[in-house]
């Protein structure tokens, strides 16, 4: 996995993590060195919430780059070790990109989640650096989602493909008298036009229960940020604990998928 890290100093890097099994036993490799450019150092001073999707035999990392305001940037690696920076595919004001493991109609497909809305969004490129193609995916709202994501929704990690259309994990977060509540649900789009919504499950699927998760740098929050598919359709889903915590939780795309359509 891509591992973020913060300092003594708050600010955030990155860093290669392996593990025989996906539980235990990591071995923290080389922090991930960020572009010396020009563009960069004029827009990034701090980096986080990593999301990688291999597309077509390459493995591509989207990165919130952060100064002024966030802005998405893009690497491309061929082995998880190696990065090489490929520029920036947003303006300011976005969060949350993660691309799709294939290309739909022809064209390279991502979720995101622009600031000033809260919402998640679709959109396409034809070569990963042009976007367009804008749709909305998923309001926050108590109509759009429920209670538990009336203050913000973003996608979580790489949508995962199935008979009955895309899965997609995303956060919620509900807002109480004097602070937010994280949590992640799932939901189920089509597979053609991935922002058509076939149902949003009623409930999260994970939600800030225990002390680890209520307590840390910021409370009450459970951060899924990437999942790993099993060939037997289990699934390991990674997510933050309180922005503390590195967690894992076991799930499968059968449970997901009736979390989705059925609660």
């Amino acid at each position: 996995m891509i591992l973020r890290a913060e300092g003594y100093n708050l600010w955030d890097s990155l860093w290669i993590a392996e593990s025989p099994n996906g539980y235990d036993n990591w071995k923290i490799h080389d922090m991930i060195q960020m572009p010396d450019d020009e563009e960069y150092q004029r827009y990034g001073r701090n980096q986080y919430d990593p999301r990688i999707t291999k597309i077509e035999g390459t493995y591509y990392m989207t990165v919130c780059v952060h100064k002024k305001d966030a802005r998405m940037a893009l690497f491309s690696s061929q082995d998880i070790f190696n990065w090489e920076w490929e520029g920036f595919i947003t303006g300011y004001g976005y969060r949350n990109t993660v691309l799709f493991p294939e290309k739909i109609n022809g064209l390279y497909t991502a979720l995101e989640r622009p600031m000033a809305l809260g919402d998640i969004w679709s959109t396409q490129s034809p070569d990963l650096k042009f976007w367009g193609n804008h749709e909305e995916v998923l309001e926050s709202s108590t109509e759009g989602v429920g209670v538990w994501g009336e203050r913000k929704v973003g996608p979580c990690g790489t949508p995962i493909k199935t008979e009955q259309g895309w899965l997609i994990i995303f956060h919620g977060v509900q807002f109480l008298t004097d602070c937010e509540l994280y949590h992640t649900g799932v939901m189920l789009t089509e597979l053609e036009k991935p922002y058509k919504v076939i149902r949003v499950g009623d409930e999260p699927i994970l939600s800030p229960e225990l002390n680890y998760e209520i307590f840390g740098h910021a409370v009450n929050v459970v951060f899924a940020s990437s999942h790993i598919v099993e060939q037997d359709g289990s699934i390991k889903l990674y997510y933050g604990a309180a922005d503390r915590y590195q967690c894992v939780a076991d799930t499968s795309v059968d449970l997901l998928l009736e979390a989705a359509l059925n609660r």
